[in-house]
């Protein structure tokens, strides 16, 4: 019987390792958070053509996000919120839970909010 529990044990604890040696974990990189002073043109404007302009191209949907009136059409739209940003339409349609949710990733969403909080320039 003694015998019986040694060789019981081993494998038992062989298995146990064999089982955490064999998980495998993935490296999800996490995107970073965008800093410092967010460019319309060459962040924003790249973004909306990339994601929203194929929809958002002034033949039907609200929003014409083409190059050439994109930014006027957010700024006299009401899109933005300067009294809260996190209030803008813009950045409420990107969010989890927004209509536009799956079209923007969390970095892009960072930095949307980032450029209205910056007060939404043309730059």
């Amino acid at each position: 019987m003694k015998i019986f529990n040694s060789i019981y044990k081993t494998v038992l604890g062989l298995f146990i390792v064999a089982l955490f040696a064999s998980c495998e974990k993935e490296y999800v990189p996490v995107p970073e958070a965008p800093v410092g002073p967010i460019s319309y043109a060459n962040e924003m404007q790249p973004f909306f053509d990339a994601k929203c302009v194929s929809c958002h191209n002034g033949t039907g949907i609200p929003l014409n996000l083409e190059a050439s009136v994109s930014y006027d059409k957010i700024q006299t739209g009401g899109y933005i919120d300067n009294n809260n940003s996190a209030n803008s339409k813009l950045y409420t349609k990107i969010i989890p839970g927004g209509s536009m949710e799956t079209y923007a990733s969390s970095t892009e969403r960072s930095m949307t909010l980032l450029w209205i909080e910056q007060g939404a320039k043309n730059n």
